[in-house]
């Protein structure tokens, strides 16, 4: 297993992989985008290939593994007084607090197991605004934080993409968690 820390995924890269393939449900009706559509936008193949060395991706894997590896590259961060662990797999990203699963973002993912306050505490740690990011895709959304909830995106996600397409994600991703 490789173990990284949050500072280890403080790159364009993760981060384009990372959206393209967390939000299945991410879809803005308005204007017919995807969280998905708008990362193949920056989507180059040293992007791709960085993304297949993370997650220990080979040909074949999705046939002999469904896409899981025995020792994925794993991220570990303390949350308080719990343990967050995402394991990063070529075909899925499981996330689990103390052992326990709570979310997956693959072919049977698992979503919306996370109130949107709890994961908002989080930009108050340091690497808040990873944490955040990373648990996103797993939050719901009541009706009436909507809007708050939109801009917090925005502002987080200015780190690594231009405002236009961080207002689109953020659209899409809101409508996906809403």
């Amino acid at each position: 297993m490789k173990k990284i820390c949050v500072d280890d995924i403080d790159c364009l890269n993760f981060w384009i992989n990372y959206f393209g393939c967390c939000y299945p449900n991410g879809y803005d009706e308005s204007n017919g985008s995807s969280v998905s559509n708008l990362m193949e936008e920056l989507y180059t193949k040293e992007v791709g290939n960085w993304w297949d060395q993370f997650t220990g991706y080979y040909e074949g894997v999705l046939d002999e593994n469904d896409g899981y590896l025995d020792n994925p590259t794993t991220l570990e961060a303390l949350l308080s007084n719990k343990i967050l662990k995402i394991e990063f797999h070529p075909g899925d990203i499981l996330y689990f607090i103390d052992d326990e699963q709570i979310g997956s973002t693959g072919p049977h993912y698992k979503l919306r197991t996370i109130p949107y306050k709890e994961v908002a505490k989080l930009l108050s740690l340091k690497n808040g605004r990873q944490l955040f990011l990373l648990l996103l895709p797993l939050v719901f959304i009541e009706e009436e934080d909507i809007q708050f909830v939109r801009e917090k995106i925005i502002e987080q996600t200015q780190n690594y993409f231009s405002k236009n397409i961080c207002e689109q994600v953020s659209r899409c991703i809101v409508a996906g968690l809403s």
